[in-house]
């Protein structure tokens, strides 16, 4: 076949699949439909949408659900939509999309800057602070709730507004000729992971070191056996949707407790993390504040709910030699993820770039019956194992410089020289402080990161993927270049592996 004759071939097989994703949107739309809502409500919801698109200030780690504006999802809601059965679950699980778009809104408010509270509060009338509009914002939402949860056949049009579209773009592969470029890229793949192969079943020793290694270590705290930890898990129940039922206090004790430590090979400021701050209106790492910020996720581990607890780190660039050219930028990082099984007890460690890149997993061996690979030996990529004495031993990460890649994952005491990290939660990215007590998002509505910016979308078009290697907000991480994941998806584990 002639290569013009294969192009115009892929463009025909293809575009149908765009256009279908297109009409199958529309018609999912179509079916939610809630009626006699009180134009009050509407209103109130219709200027707040508004002014937040218009200043920009969307907050986009959840999902919106379609026809449903005080509800927000994400992909564990999502995903056990259709194992709802009886309504007493329903309730909680739409009262946990009220609660997150609660959250969202509240931080858009924080975000919004001056001249657009003040163009929302003379639509709105009655509202003097941003105090009263989330005060409001809890009365409509709540109304909004008890209003439309009266309506028949409410739980099933909400069920078929939860449709969450995803990172990858079928137009973007369609034009940039994907079955074209899929065999360079699948080649250009397994390259990288014969390095990221060598590095991790190599001894920690042979690893090469550019400057000088850094040791960051979470604070010390009381010591906590995983005994104690695993204890948690034993004393408590399961939620409405199957969650282990931990309190707050009990969830910070885990994070605090698995948090890794960091061992930095140091050769230039760029590979110090740091604290994330605005300075003259750009996202910026203050890497004399080494900082650590988490958040909770959940995926499914044999079906069921698991606990993922999640570690994201930032340096104020990818720059060195050992970077690759085109990969390099302003601003960089890394996620690190712990999932724990029903007991408590750290099952699979899985690690990215935060722009998705690079993602492998390093399970627990004995608990893996087998590995589920994909017909392009593509995935999963298992470069290493967990250690056998985590969590006894502090998990420990050796990182390189520039590039700021794991190269080997370990377990061992942590040194008494190890210098201090704080811990903070994701959510103070999402409305961060500024100098004139205002606060901003670093991320944009679309969920990637401001003031990131790489050369890799000119290159890796084809691979459908908006800003591909800019860094990127949770919920918004495409993991493979070659088909389609995300990071978020609580299937990930269960579609690659099969668990004892």
């Amino acid at each position: 076949m002639r290569p013009n004759t294969y192009i115009t071939f892929a463009l025909l097989i293809l575009l149908p699949f765009a256009l279908f994703q297109g009409c199958a949107s529309t018609a999912q739309q179509q079916t939610v439909a809630v009626t006699d809502r009180p134009e009050e409500f509407q209103r109130f919801y219709a200027a707040l949408d508004g002014v937040v698109r218009t200043y920009k200030v969307g907050e986009a780690s959840d999902f919106p659900v379609d026809g449903f504006p005080y509800l927000r999802t994400n992909r564990f809601l999502a995903a056990i939509k259709d194992r709802i059965m009886d309504e007493e679950r329903a309730q909680v699980w739409v009262e946990q999309m009220l609660s997150l778009d609660l959250k969202a809104r509240k931080k858009e408010i924080s975000n919004l800057p001056d001249q657009g509270f003040a163009a929302l509060a003379d639509t709105l009338g009655g509202i003097s602070s941003r105090e009263d509009l989330m005060a409001n914002l809890e009365f409509y939402a709540n109304r909004f709730l008890a209003h439309d949860r009266r309506q028949p056949g409410f739980y099933d049009a909400v069920k078929a507004g939860v449709n969450i579209s995803g990172e990858y773009s079928t137009a973007m592969r369609t034009f940039g000729l994907y079955p074209v470029a899929y065999y360079p890229v699948v080649s250009a793949t397994k390259k990288k992971y014969d390095i990221f192969r060598g590095w991790h079943q190599n001894p920690l020793e042979k690893l090469e070191v550019d400057g000088s290694i850094s040791v960051f270590a979470p604070p010390r705290g009381d010591a906590v056996s995983p005994e104690a930890l695993y204890a948690l898990f034993s004393a408590t129940g399961r939620d409405a949707l199957g969650r282990p039922d931990l309190t707050e206090t009990e969830l910070k004790q885990l994070i605090s407790a698995y948090a890794p430590v960091i061992y930095q090979d140091v050769a230039a400021g760029y590979d110090f993390f740091g604290k994330i701050r605005w300075q003259n209106d750009q996202v910026t790492i203050d890497y004399q504040n080494h900082t650590v910020y988490y958040y909770v996720t959940y995926g499914f581990i044999n079906g069921a709910p698991a606990l993922q607890l999640n570690y994201a780190f930032w340096y104020s660039g990818r720059w060195g030699e050992n970077a690759p050219r085109i990969e390099r930028g302003p601003l960089d990082g890394v996620t690190v993820r712990i999932t724990l099984d029903s007991q408590g007890r750290p099952i699979m460690l899985d690690i990215m770039n935060n722009c998705g890149c690079y993602y492998f997993s390093v399970p627990r061996k004995e608990k893996v019956a087998q590995v589920v690979a994909s017909s392009n030996a593509l995935y999963p990529f298992v470069p290493t194992w967990l250690p056998e004495s985590f969590p006894h031993d502090r998990l420990s990460l050796r990182i390189n410089s520039g590039w700021h890649q794991i190269q080997h994952v370990y377990a061992r005491e942590v040194p008494s020289d190890a210098l201090t990290y704080q811990l903070l939660p994701y959510d103070v990215l999402e409305a961060l402080p500024k100098n004139d007590r205002t606060t901003e998002s670093v991320f944009t509505p679309e969920g990637i990161m401001k003031d990131s910016s790489r050369i890799e979308p000119y290159i890796f078009f084809s691979m459908g993927i908006p800003k591909v290697g800019y860094m990127r907000q949770r919920g918004h991480h495409a993991i493979k270049l070659i088909g389609k994941a995300h990071f978020t998806d609580p299937d990930l584990f269960d579609n690659n592996f099969i668990f004892e």
